[in-house]
């Protein structure tokens, strides 16, 4: 009898260990590096991300596209968050429940998502289930809400990525006239445009940041043949000129969509 129960006891041991197993999700540990937070979804339609290199300096990609600088208290902050042990609790556990079951969709829901390396979850409103707290990916998120609305402590302030020469052409479709904007080393744009006199525009220090780290995005990556019809063309320096965004840069739209909209918003077009 004992070694009927010693052996049954034995089998449901080994049960409950193999259903750990199959539901352990292994996080390796991540060096304090760039990150990222996206929201997106919403009845707008958002898709907003701020990246943040580790030195602080930051770029929103949004339809109004910003450059600038989080302060060391913060930057301070979000690394000790980012690398503690509490968030990759979270994000295990995020894994976990995504693993067991989708995640739902309801209308009008937001999804903010936190990224650094190997490191990502996700978190819905307002139709989230109930679950575990989340405290670090929390913080991380309350720490960078400011940035996501475009709103940073301080000027970008980096000498890194240079700013270089590049071309922006639209292609005419339907009612939108075609326009070439030619933007220099220096930050001096000039505009020409299907029945309106060529126009000269000084950047500003925002807007010169803002492009450069938004160029230095899309070019980042190897470009793909366009397969599809254009609206854009760009040549940054003395680069091929690239189809884009919904050809050229399959994985950089977002970033392309932002320096369009920055360049039309500063001429008016």
């Amino acid at each position: 009898m004992r070694r009927a129960l010693a052996f049954i006891g034995a089998a449901v041991l080994l049960v409950l260990t193999g259903c750990a197993l199959v539901d352990q999700v292994a996080v390796p540990s991540e060096p304090f590096g760039d990150f990222a937070v996206g929201e997106f979804g919403g009845i707008d339609g958002r898709q907003n991300i701020v990246y943040v290199r580790a030195d602080g300096v930051a770029l929103l990609v949004s339809r109004q596209p910003v450059a600038g600088r989080l302060n060391g208290q913060s930057l301070s902050r979000l690394r000790t968050l980012l690398t503690s042990d509490q968030f990759r609790q979270e994000v295990a556990a995020d894994a976990q429940r995504k693993q067991r079951a989708p995640v739902p969709v309801c209308s009008d829901q937001i999804t903010i998502e936190v990224t650094m390396g190997d490191l990502s979850m996700s978190r819905s409103d307002p139709c989230r289930e109930k679950s575990e707290p989340t405290p670090a990916f929390d913080e991380i998120t309350g720490i960078l809400a400011p940035a996501l609305r475009g709103d940073f402590d301080g000027p970008a302030d980096t000498a890194e990525p240079r700013l270089f020469p590049m071309l922006l052409e639209r292609i005419q479709l339907q009612d939108r006239p075609a326009y070439v904007i030619k933007i220099d080393a220096a930050g001096r744009a000039k505009i020409m445009i299907s029945g309106r006199t060529s126009e000269w525009h000084s950047l500003s220090v925002q807007q010169r940041d803002t492009v450069r780290l938004l160029v230095a995005r899309v070019i980042e990556n190897p470009v793909s043949p366009c397969t599809s019809q254009a609206y854009y063309r760009l040549q940054v320096d003395k680069e091929p000129v690239v189809e884009g965004p919904d050809c050229g840069f399959p994985e950089r739209q977002p970033e392309f969509r932002a320096l369009t909209a920055l360049l039309e918003n500063a001429f008016g077009v």
